[in-house]
């Protein structure tokens, strides 16, 4: 048994480096902030938590996992993106036992002010800007819900309404997300798979001949594994398991819009105090490297996680992400 275990991890971990080499159609879909990812814990972990992270910012990347929240769980998220954009979202969610879990979440991407400039200057100058500034966002709202069907395995659905404006356009969508969370029971072992943004097309343009052109937005499919390397209640080398945690992670994604990857991360608690992780993701041309710290603090009346991830970009401006979650 423990063979086959062994097996259904190994293939997990390395479905995503199959097919690296695959012609990438990048650029082919609308809406991409839903592929910024949120939560600062998640991001130090290279992406690479569907299986092995259960908090209230898993709505994010695997609706199944929120059962793994205790009573109400809410959570803030903010990330300094490229160029100067601002990313902030926020989950609420709560534990109803055998009912199940439930989860508001929403999330937000500010273009900031944009100058505007014509094809042509109108009075001939090489200037082409107007002197006016127009503006963009992206709005994300949506409600989950995830049920335990066993003491192993989760289920789980995220419906979202999804916003995309730029200048006087508009596009909008329903989108949902399915994800489910198996715990082998052994060694720490989870599985995960998760399927993201299923949807119509988004359509921008009003007159009858233009409406006809739509764009698919991002498809993610994520089949994600979890072990820890202490050995959870059976430590491999020995020690208290309470004082001590180092977790492995590994994510393999496929989009359509883009090659196969791999997200590897991992991450060690102290005393369950002070988390350090960090992550590599594979066939990526930017964004490869991510390290992070969380805090994590308890009193008579809230439970407070502090969590702080930094993602390393060679011609881009590096995103710094933070997030606080809190339980009552």
């Amino acid at each position: 048994m423990k063979k086959q275990i062994i097996f259904l991890f190994t293939l997990s971990s390395l479905m995503g480096s199959i097919s690296f080499g695959q012609f990438n159609k990048a650029g082919r879909t609308s809406f991409q902030f839903l592929k910024i990812g949120i939560g600062a814990r998640q991001s130090a972990l290279s992406e690479a938590s569907i299986a092995g992270v259960a908090d209230i910012n898993s709505v994010f990347w695997n609706p199944a996992s929120i059962t793994g929240i205790n009573g109400i769980e809410a959570g803030f998220s903010y990330t300094r993106w490229i160029g100067d954009l601002n990313v902030m979202a926020g989950a609420v969610g709560i534990n109803l036992g055998s009912v199940g879990t439930f989860a508001l979440n929403y999330a937000s991407l500010n273009y900031g002010d944009i100058e505007e400039a014509l094809v042509t200057s109108p009075t001939g100058r090489n200037d082409t800007r107007t002197g006016s500034t127009f503006t963009g966002n992206d709005l994300l709202v949506g409600l989950a819900y995830s049920r335990s069907f066993t003491d192993k395995l989760s289920i789980g659905i995220n419906i979202k309404y999804i916003q995309e404006k730029l200048f006087i356009y508009t596009s909008s969508l329903w989108a949902f997300d399915v994800g489910s969370l198996y715990d082998i029971g052994w060694r720490g072992i989870k599985l995960a798979m998760s399927a993201q943004n299923f949807s119509s097309q988004a359509r921008w343009l009003n007159t009858k001949a233009e409406e006809q052109q739509s764009y698919e937005i991002p498809l993610i499919y994520r089949i994600g594994s979890s072990i820890d390397l202490l050995g959870g209640e059976h430590l491999f080398f020995g020690g208290d398991p309470g004082q001590h945690r180092l977790t492995l992670n590994v994510d393999a994604i496929h989009t359509n819009d883009y090659a196969e990857r791999l997200h590897v991360g991992v991450e060690y608690w102290a005393f369950n105090l002070l988390a350090l992780r960090g992550g590599y993701r594979m066939n990526y041309d930017e964004g490869n490297f991510s390290a992070g710290i969380g805090l994590n603090y308890e009193t008579e009346f809230v439970h407070l996680k502090i969590d702080y991830a930094y993602v390393g970009y060679d011609f881009l401006q590096s995103p710094h992400r933070f997030s606080i979650l809190m339980s009552f």
